[in-house]
């Protein structure tokens, strides 16, 4: 989480970090698939039985209620693992969505061959916990924003977020309707639009057209100084 007091240390990270997934995936035998913008890589009660690589593009990642609401669990851009809750063994089908945000590129490859691998090599199985256990970090992060935080301090945190992993991507701007962060925090595109307006008023964002160009040392002084509105002024 990406706060005023810790920004310049995390995009330090952002410029020296390594593939967020794992690298030495693409060792394995795969296969490479091209998916076009809104297209599903994979349904909920799929066959839980792949890992995926992005080689190019955008995924998000949904979860949905029995009644079809809709909650973006997460964005993933190039070099992003897709499909890991298959490595976790507790089910044999899906218990997600993945649905391409642009024309994107996958590697696909069998869970039986990276488990293969991973009993000859311990580094990808450490990779595999390292990466399960982050995630799994990022679902309490959620989790604890949703119940203590409100919404503007959702959207604050989830813009500086999404920043930092465009950024790793080689993306400057973060490019997602309103509808996409309503998901994405748990709120309403209306209440989302509402809060954009306050936010670009305020000098904590610039956007145009769904792409949006966050003031990251500004958003980070807000979330810091706990302010349930973003006041200006703000320092440059």
């Amino acid at each position: 989480m990406i706060t005023a007091s810790n920004l310049a240390l995390d995009l330090n990270k952002v410029e020296q970090s390594s593939p967020a997934g794992f690298p030495g995936l693409l060792n394995l035998p795969h296969i490479e698939k091209t998916f076009w913008r809104g297209m599903t890589i994979y349904s909920l009660e799929d066959p839980a039985n792949h890992l995926f690589v992005i080689l190019k593009g955008r995924v998000k990642v949904v979860r949905s209620s029995p009644d079809g609401q809709q909650k973006i669990v997460s964005i993933r851009y190039r070099d992003d693992l897709l499909g890991e809750l298959a490595l976790t063994g507790n089910s044999s089908r899906r218990t997600d969505e993945a649905i391409a945000l642009d024309t994107t590129r996958v590697a696909m490859m069998r869970v039986s061959d990276f488990w293969n691998a991973a009993r000859r090599d311990p580094a990808l199985m450490q990779n595999a916990m390292q990466y399960l256990t982050s995630q799994l970090a990022g679902a309490y992060r959620q989790i604890e924003s949703l119940v203590f935080e409100n919404n503007h301090r959702r959207l604050a945190q989830a813009l500086l977020d999404l920043s930092g992993e465009a950024a790793r991507a080689g993306e400057s701007n973060i490019r997602l309707t309103h509808e996409e962060l309503a998901q994405l925090i748990g709120s309403t595109r209306e209440v989302v639009t509402g809060m954009m307006i306050e936010f670009r008023q305020s000098g904590l964002i610039d956007y145009k057209r769904g792409d949006i160009r966050p003031n990251l040392s500004r958003l980070a002084y807000f979330l810091d100084e706990n302010t349930a509105l973003p006041q200006p002024p703000y320092p440059v």
